[in-house]
């Protein structure tokens, strides 16, 4: 059970902290971060970083959102990862279709649903991870190259194409939602 306690008051910046915060008290009920100091909390961060770098969900120490969801869609197709330096695609499915991973972070400032560009045309499919604030994946989409190419068209100033999450996406017959949840959970256990 997640309880949602209210609170207004001036974060450390001087400026008003958010009305609402999620606390999940099932999942740790004895922690709660604002009784930690902003060091202590950057802290916790990079160990907690150590740890999922040590466990393989992350590889990279840069923002984990994309690292976590190229981690959940390998659990879930089995097959190989991608090099670092690998352009066009993150896994290599057992059957050979090359999938780029892309992953999207709700949070309540969350404004745009545009994705990271795609630079490269070397994939078959294209899988997004959306996760909530608290990582919990909430939705995924899978969809194929032509998909891609048909419905967003290539941008100069990025030189790339840019997924938008929308309904109409979702709503497209070359779109097929992904339950990548049971492989998050076998991740994660």
């Amino acid at each position: 059970m997640h309880t949602l306690n209210r609170y207004r008051g001036t974060g450390p910046t001087g400026r008003d902290a958010p009305e609402t915060r999620d606390r999940d008290t099932v999942t740790n009920p004895g922690y709660d971060p604002s009784t930690r100091s902003t060091p202590q909390l950057l802290q916790e961060w990079a160990a907690i970083m150590r740890e999922l770098r040590h466990r393989d969900v992350v590889r990279t120490n840069n923002n984990p959102v994309g690292d976590i969801a190229e981690a959940i869609v390998h659990e879930y197709y089995g097959g190989e990862r991608g090099g670092f330096s690998q352009a066009g695609w993150d896994i290599r499915s057992p059957e050979g279709h090359r999938i780029q991973v892309k992953g999207m972070r709700l949070t309540p400032t969350t404004k745009s649903r545009n994705l990271s560009p795609i630079r490269d045309s070397d994939y078959d499919f294209v899988v997004v991870v959306i996760f909530n604030e608290d990582f919990h994946v909430i939705e995924a989409l899978r969809m194929s190259r032509n998909t891609v190419e048909e419905q967003f068209s290539h941008r100069a100033y990025v030189n790339g194409r840019i997924i938008s999450v929308t309904a109409a996406l979702r709503q497209h017959p070359g779109v097929e939602i992904v339950d990548l949840v049971p492989a998050y959970h076998r991740l994660h256990s």
